[in-house]
């Protein structure tokens, strides 16, 4: 889920997970209505947004889809990647209007990376499967050349950084079971959505003790800051409900 500054809310469905062509994005307006985006996706899961763009991960590919009209541009296809994407999932754009992309791998983290998208769609791998991140999930930004980084695989918390010639990992935190989702709060305090375990956890920093808020869902998958800053949202994916 993804809640826009101007308090629209955008979902992503998956549908039938593996199965081309029946994804969708579900715009719901600040008054509660509800309406398809746009339809005819693969499996499309992380999304932001920039200049009016939402910008989607769909399996093995990067799509922008214009939130007035519902148009879809392919910024990234399969071929401009270095490699076949095995599992993109998570996406974050800088101010620059880079985009970074979570490559999830396999189950057991083959494949596993993660991608830099220029804003004319030139795609680098800038973090690959033997930098010790297992399954790279939820990707925030830490500043301009920082990202941190939800490892689905081992449930640690990462940081990344991007500046030199290699993109160095540093551990951080830890006991996130799936980790998947990231957000921070006006206060600085990040989130950490737990998809295998249904709980979201607060930290004030990315370092400190975790603090378990949400617990109880089926799968909490990647959450958003509401457009007030006052709640969380949080998609439980295999109950297919939305909470705040």
């Amino acid at each position: 889920v993804f809640a826009a500054p101007n308090g629209v809310v955008y979902i992503s469905e998956i549908g039938e997970f593996g199965k081309a062509g029946d994804g969708k994005i579900t715009q719901i307006d600040a008054n509660g209505s509800r309406k398809t985006l746009a339809e005819g996706l693969n499996d499309p899961k992380g999304l932001d947004m920039f200049n009016g763009q939402l910008v989607v991960a769909d399996v093995d590919r990067v799509v922008s889809i214009d939130a007035q009209t519902g148009k879809q541009t392919v910024t990234a296809a399969t071929a401009a990647f270095p490699r076949k994407p095995v599992f993109l999932n998570a996406i974050e754009i800088d101010a620059l209007g880079n985009g970074y992309g979570s490559d999830s791998g396999d189950d057991n983290g083959k494949g596993a990376g993660i991608f830099k998208i220029t804003a004319d769609g030139k795609v680098t791998e800038v973090l690959k499967a033997n930098a010790g991140i297992k399954r790279p999930n939820g990707l925030l930004m830490d500043g301009s050349q920082s990202l941190l980084v939800a490892d689905f695989g081992t449930g640690k918390l990462f940081r990344v950084q991007l500046g030199g010639k290699k993109a160095s990992v540093t551990l951080l935190n830890q006991g996130f079971g799936g980790a998947d989702g990231l957000v921070r709060d006006a206060h600085g305090h990040l989130y950490v959505s737990d998809w295998a375990g249904g709980n979201v956890w607060q930290l004030t920093e990315p370092k400190a003790t975790p603090q378990r808020i949400i617990q109880g869902y089926q799968s909490a998958a990647d959450i958003s800051l509401s457009a007030d800053g006052q709640s969380l949202l949080v998609p439980d994916m295999k109950a297919g409900i939305l909470h705040s």
